[in-house]
């Protein structure tokens, strides 16, 4: 399990150190993000769509994790109205905290060396790109402006924000069988592999602040973290076991993949779309500190 995380530690630190010594200026932190948000995450989303092959994917378990997913927002939307300060955008914020796993840069690695199977977490991908994001930047793409045209901006979405456009392309040459040329596909692929280690150093950055520490003690990360790392693997175990009556390595897979830990892509987000970033950096941290206990014990207790 540490060898999956090593890496997203080693270049979050290297962010830190960057801030910490003054390599970067300020401006660098946000410039990073804005590369990540328009340009290196929509590479990913496509050519990681673009190759799946729709006939393959495991359909039920990963109903099994959809409905984690949705019950975890919807409750983390609600309680978060009652613990988190802000607007809309800093409860869309918490609850995507809460729910959106960090599927591709730290699943894949655990499907890889702990499951030995990549199948659903492709899957879960594809879910979260095709489905979950466009919702979620919809609803900060509108809560960031005033009521006027809302209708209308919903429907430009797709060709204003960049990973609604990618996950939907993608989900187009998917359905209807279609691959871009090599040529086409490779420079994309390049890009892409900018995305984690531009999110996660953006991120080490924001961890400097030399103004005071991180607010850990903050009751909505103590809802985050739970929610995430305790109530969507509980959730995502109960739907698969008692509802859809999946056994040993499915349902294995289903609750490992719930209970990963909250994705950078919620710091870049935040950022993005101007909502207080302190939330969803300390959530990233915290989680991904903490799943490298939880992770090892839901292992533990379901392969026992």
């Amino acid at each position: 399990m540490l060898a999956a995380f090593l890496p997203l530690w080693t270049i979050t630190f290297l962010g830190w150190a960057a801030a910490r010594f003054g390599w970067f200026a300020a401006p660098a932190q946000r410039a990073l993000t804005s590369f990540a948000f328009h340009l290196a995450i929509p590479a990913v989303l496509f050519t990681t769509l673009v190759k799946i092959p729709v006939g393959e994917l495991p359909v039920v378990p990963l109903a099994a994790f959809a409905i984690s997913t949705v019950v975890i927002f919807v409750l983390a939307y609600t309680v978060s109205r009652l613990v988190v300060r802000g607007d809309r955008g800093d409860r869309v914020i918490a609850a995507m905290a809460s729910s959106y796993v960090n599927s591709g840069n730290l699943g894949i690695p655990v499907a890889v060396y702990v499951l030995q199977d990549v199948s659903l977490v492709v899957a879960v991908v594809a879910f979260q790109t095709v489905i979950v994001t466009p919702l979620i930047v919809g609803a900060l793409d509108v809560g960031s402006n005033d009521s006027s045209g809302r209708w209308r901006r919903i429907a430009w979405l797709p060709l204003r924000v960049p990973v609604v456009a990618a996950s939907l392309l993608g989900t187009i040459f998917t359905v209807v069988g279609l691959r871009p040329p090599e040529i086409v596909l490779r420079p994309l692929e390049i890009l892409a592999g900018a995305a984690a280690p531009l999110a996660l150093f953006a991120l080490g950055m924001s961890l400097h602040m030399p103004d005071g520490r991180p607010s850990l003690r903050r009751p909505e990360l103590g809802v985050v973290a739970v929610a995430k790392l305790v109530l969507q693997p509980l959730v995502a175990y109960a739907a698969a076991r008692w509802l859809f009556d999946l056994h040993g390595v499915d349902l294995i897979a289903v609750t490992i993949f719930a209970g990963l830990p909250t994705a950078q892509n919620t710091f870049v987000y935040a950022t993005q779309y101007n909502v207080p970033n302190g939330l969803s950096r300390d959530a990233v941290l915290v989680t991904s500190v903490l799943s490298l206990l939880s992770l090892s014990v839901i292992l533990w207790l379901l392969s026992g």
